[in-house]
């Protein structure tokens, strides 16, 4: 059973096509600090380069398709000689019945609940043709384009539905979705597995099954993750009381709640919400410092307590109890430290919470895991866009280095596409029939005269 658009009860919801636009621009084409007002799809018709929805990064390239939700602020920049996109804007508008007579509002929700980003869809190439063709009749090039473009929308956006992939490209599954929405919508009611399976129209053996298949994890986890993602934002504002935050998520008891959070986030509740305040020190062999520097946070003290020196063991001892001496006599609220330190942990948890983060491959991810647990997410993201724009800014241009950095890749079918191309040679379809790929434009790079001090130690970092 696919998605499909609801008929009119006594209260629905249907999108409604806003406007359409085709821009095609030329080199270091870039979009600063647009804000989008209602919910968009844009379709990548030829170029590449990077795109920033509230300083979340994408690479993007032709034939790539992104859900745009209104009150985002869009950033871009282009590495290539052309860029050409579509950009369709909608309106959610809720019908209600009262007395007798329908009275529609605006609303601000994206079709289907989708998420906001990427879209990966099964047949690129159809979605191409079908926004594609939308847009001749939205410019008057149909006979009938008056009547056809609404419907043409809700065929669009019930192909994308039915042709979405998640992230391991298995087909998503409405079922699912359904029940993941009813997640979100009831968290603080108490929610059975019965009745998410019951949802989905399976067994509870077989949801479970399919849901760990699709996203990577059990429904329960799922919905406590969901729960303390909700829990975070209510925690980082003024004046909340940990008990309502607790009952608004759906834990009766406050001290369960704190107890599970402290579980996934590593701190607990209470000490999350000054995280903005806190005094931290590090403990680390993998610059944990320069991040929090980098981040705008001087730690009240840095050590290195996995250093192995040639000191004998007495030593050794001598100097790990001056250190934590040292530590002590600094006061800090939270102490993070890395893997290297996980035989000290007992000894740091005495002297302050102590948090323990592992450091991947992708420093990336270290980077936003020391900026949550101080409250900097935000400035984060910031850093990771501006050196991610820099660093396509500073490559030379995709014509000067095609023979030697760029590899071109068929992205799907070659007859299809040029059987497809041949098609629609009147709309003009752009779409390339090769995708470049490229060593990831996320990865850091040295920093630049021009870059300031924050992103060079970024920089630093992910060397």
């Amino acid at each position: 059973m696919n998605e499909s658009f609801p008929v009119l009860t006594e209260t629905s919801s249907l999108p409604l096509l806003s406007s359409m636009c085709r821009v095609r621009r030329g080199k270091n084409f870039r979009i600063q600090g647009m804000t989008v007002s209602r919910p968009i799809l844009c379709l990548i018709l030829q170029g590449n380069g990077l795109l920033a929805m509230d300083d979340i990064v994408h690479e993007a390239q032709a034939g790539d398709l992104f859900m745009i939700k209104p009150g985002v602020t869009i950033d871009a920049v282009a590495h290539s000689e052309i860029t050409e996109f579509l950009m369709l804007s909608m309106e959610q508008v809720s019908m209600q019945r009262v007395r007798g007579e329908w009275k529609m509002t605006a609303s601000s929700s994206l079709p289907f609940g989708w998420q906001a980003g990427k879209m990966r869809i099964r047949h690129e190439q159809q979605a191409a043709e079908r926004m594609t063709k939308l847009y001749d009749s939205y410019r008057g090039k149909r006979a009938d384009h008056f009547v056809s473009i609404h419907s043409q929308l809700h065929e669009l956006l019930q192909f994308l539905s039915e042709h979405r992939l998640e992230a391991n490209l298995e087909k998503v599954d409405p079922a699912l979705e359904r029940s993941i929405s009813y997640m979100h919508r009831f968290m603080s009611e108490g929610i059975s597995m019965d009745q998410l399976a019951k949802i989905a129209g399976l067994t509870p053996s077989s949801y479970s099954r399919s849901f760990k298949k699709a996203k990577g994890m059990s429904p329960t986890d799922y919905l406590n993750r969901l729960q303390i993602e909700e829990a975070k934002k209510q925690l980082s504002e003024e004046n909340c009381v940990l008990k309502e935050v607790a009952e608004s998520i759906g834990y009766g008891n406050e001290y369960y709640f704190s107890r599970k959070f402290k579980q996934m986030l590593g701190i607990a509740p209470s000490l999350y919400m000054k995280k903005h305040r806190l005094r931290v020190a590090t403990v680390s062999s993998t610059h944990f410092d320069e991040h929090l520097r980098s981040l705008g946070l001087q730690p009240v003290e840095s050590l290195d307590l996995g250093h192995k020196s040639k000191k004998d063991a007495t030593e050794q001892e001598r100097n790990l109890t001056n250190q934590l001496d040292q530590l002590r006599q600094a006061k800090p609220d939270l102490i993070i430290a890395d893997g290297f330190c996980q035989s000290y942990y007992d000894q740091l948890k005495n002297i302050a919470p102590t948090v323990i983060v592992q450091v991947t491959q992708d420093w990336t991810e270290t980077h936003m895991r020391l900026a949550e647990l101080t409250g900097r997410e935000k400035q984060a993201q910031l850093h990771l866009k501006d050196l991610a724009f820099r660093r396509l800014e500073a490559a030379p241009s995709p014509a000067s280095v095609a023979h030697r950095a760029w590899k071109p890749v068929t992205w799907t079918d070659q007859t299809k596409i040029q059987r497809a191309e041949s098609q629609t040679s009147g709309s003009k379809l752009r779409i390339s029939a090769q995708r470049l790929q490229k060593s990831s434009l996320l990865e850091p790079i040295a920093a630049h005269s021009s870059v300031d001090m924050e992103l060079a130690s970024l920089s630093f970092i992910g060397q």
